[in-house]
């Protein structure tokens, strides 16, 4: 189960994710900076256990997220992590080019998933959000809407009832504060309804908030349920402009 949603506005965009988990799951490594092969910069948070990660943003100001889709059929024979993909598209110059060597890609050893890819460019006034989904048999692309809700345990009533809370925290308006009550609500109560999710089996583990503006890029992250108010673990990447990227053209 994860809930991810997003916010634009004129000067670029921003990511919030809520990361759920089985109990007792190794704890992931909060977002650290790396290098691609092809010398690209890009924060992403480390699952220990598929060694890849579920977001990641780079010095583009591409950002890329995964939402398990347990809906859909798994392949016969071995997997390989689905965070493996989040790893290995990090360093795209923007939503086109990553999109269009994706669409090649075999995916017949990945369970499905949902990738969500937010533009280089994006927002407010410019671009929209996409998405690449992957029920097992199919790979299909639209143009979501917030909230995006992956859940194992009764699907429908529970994405049901985040997008009437996601609808009733935005109703006024929308905004950072309107988002950020609604990733660590517990409304309607504590329990696998709840946006900041807690079941007996799993829970919320991490929550992800991605500032990306025209100059910078910013990751505030927090290690534990929302509601535990830990502090957040910050890193940035500066923006790369219009003269450095042409070097990577």
């Amino acid at each position: 189960m994860c809930t991810a949603s997003w916010l634009l506005d004129e000067t670029g965009y921003q990511v919030f994710f809520n990361r759920d988990e089985q109990i007792g799951r190794a704890k992931a490594l909060p977002p650290a900076q790396f290098t691609s092969e092809q010398s690209i910069n890009y924060l992403m948070p480390v699952d220990p256990v598929g060694k890849g990660s579920w977001i990641a943003t780079n010095e583009f100001g591409l950002t890329l997220c995964l939402l398990n889709f347990y809906q859909g059929e798994l392949p016969n024979g071995e997997l390989v992590s689905r965070g493996q993909l989040v790893k290995s598209y990090a360093h795209y110059s923007n939503a086109e080019a990553l999109i269009a060597d994706f669409t090649t890609l075999s995916l017949t050893q990945y369970a499905p998933f949902t990738l969500v890819i937010f533009d280089t460019q994006l927002s407010s006034e410019q671009g929209h959000v996409k998405a690449l989904q992957w029920d097992g048999k199919s790979l299909v692309d639209s143009l979501p809407l917030p909230p995006l809700i992956s859940s194992a345990v009764d699907a429908d009533n529970v994405r049901a009832s985040r997008r009437s809370l996601f609808a009733k925290f935005n109703a006024i308006e929308e905004n950072t504060t309107s988002r950020l009550l609604f990733h660590h609500s517990h409304e309607p109560e504590q329990g696998h309804f709840s946006p900041c999710m807690h079941r007996d089996d799993a829970h919320t583990v991490s929550f992800t908030h991605i500032t990306v503006t025209k100059a910078t890029i910013q990751v505030n992250y927090q290690d534990g349920s929302p509601c535990l108010q830990s502090p957040y673990h910050k890193s940035s990447l500066s923006k790369l402009n219009a003269k450095q990227i042409e070097k990577f053209a």
